[in-house]
């Protein structure tokens, strides 16, 4: 509200007009009334009215309006002599006033005063109820105690404003030091993550170092250690990388997908009717093995329409993973795309793709080979 009352507008707003036309209707009602009892002549009225007329740059241009008012007075003066004025120009002129003390510097605000003060003479000067040497020390007070009331709120509007760039200064003041201390935290996290690194290779060295001149038995026994201690070097990795994502970026910490996922996925991919078929005997495999499986199958059943008969067959071998993908076909070009990765996908292990669409209905078979101990 006092940034609305301290500060000047770039335009004219609804207010403005609403005010000044209640000012014209209040300078008809008086120029007719001092017709009426003065006796002044027709046109009094319709230049009358200029002086509320110059409310409308109140919020704009204060100064430039206090010097229209003074124009008004001169104008009505000139042409009509001594009626009575001062029942319509004061009100007007405490408006612009205070409008020009609480908008305008130190210097604008006095010129302000100043003109005020001058309208006021030029009003009583020629003001048939309250001539100059009997009200003019009276208004000139009432104009003066306006304008010093129109400072006060100056100046409160300007330590608001003061008070609100103090703020937003501490704000962001704040921000950065809060971006430096994550910046911090994720160059220490670096450093962690670096020597996690470091630890967890120097162990895996030197278990393929002990199993290097090991057989049998112990050589699995130590290949299963190097694949555990991968796996959790693997997740400690994640816990930490996950850390050090920025604050967009809104990808999953949790741990990648697996087989066991693989019914979860198809449910939410194609409804309860797709059928999830396991064969042989499920075990874990390789964490890259069983991620590039999902995978395969996620992309494979984007080949596919959206429809009840889609069968997924997981077969587990003693050296690889067979998986078949059946189902109606999508539109051409997306089944070929999602078809593509997930070929893609099974090249990583030296896998094969084998897919085929008849009659509407597209089937896909891949293999990938597992490597044993």
């Amino acid at each position: 509200m006092l940034g609305t009352m301290t500060s000047l507008r770039r335009s004219i707003t609804r207010s403005d007009v609403l005010v000044t036309l209640a000012g014209v209707a209040f300078a008809v009602f008086f120029g007719i009334s001092v017709s009426a009892d003065e006796g002044a002549p027709w046109l009094f009225t319709p230049v009358l009215v200029l002086v509320p007329v110059t409310l409308l740059w109140r919020r704009v241009a204060p100064i430039g309006a206090l010097c229209g008012l003074i124009a008004a007075i001169g104008l009505s003066i000139a042409l009509f002599g001594t009626y009575t004025r001062c029942g319509l120009v004061f009100p007007i002129e405490f408006f612009l006033l205070f409008a020009a003390g609480a908008r305008l510097g130190w210097r604008g605000a006095t010129l302000g005063w100043l003109l005020g003060v001058a309208a006021a003479c030029l009003t009583l000067g020629w003001d048939a109820s309250a001539p100059l040497d009997e009200a003019g020390v009276y208004i000139c007070v009432l104009l003066t105690g306006v304008w010093v009331i129109a400072r006060l709120v100056h100046m409160r509007g300007r330590n608001v404003e003061r008070l609100q760039e103090q703020t937003l200064a501490l704000r962001d003041a704040r921000d950065d030091r809060a971006r430096m201390e994550v910046a911090m935290d994720r160059a220490r996290l670096s450093a962690d993550l670096d020597e996690l690194l470091q630890r967890r290779l120097g162990e895996l060295a030197t278990l393929a170092e002990r199993g290097a001149s090991q057989e049998g038995a112990e050589a699995t026994a130590t290949l299963l250690d190097i694949e555990h201690g991968s796996r959790r070097t693997l997740e400690e990795m994640r816990a930490v990388v996950g850390v050090l994502r920025s604050a967009d970026e809104t990808d999953s910490m949790a741990p990648q997908p697996t087989l066991t996922h693989l019914e979860a996925m198809l449910l939410r991919a194609k409804g309860a009717e797709a059928r999830l078929t396991v064969d042989g005997s499920p075990r874990a495999l390789p964490a890259g093995v069983e991620l590039s499986a999902y995978r395969i199958v996620e992309h494979l059943l984007d080949a596919l329409d959206d429809a009840p008969d889609v069968n997924v067959t997981v077969g587990f071998g003693p050296d690889a993973l067979d998986i078949t993908v059946s189902g109606p076909a999508a539109r051409r070009g997306v089944a070929a795309t999602a078809i593509e990765r997930a070929r893609e996908r099974a090249a990583l292990h030296s896998g094969t793709l084998q897919a085929e669409t008849r009659g509407g209905r597209a089937e896909a078979i891949a293999h990938l080979p597992i490597a044993m101990a």
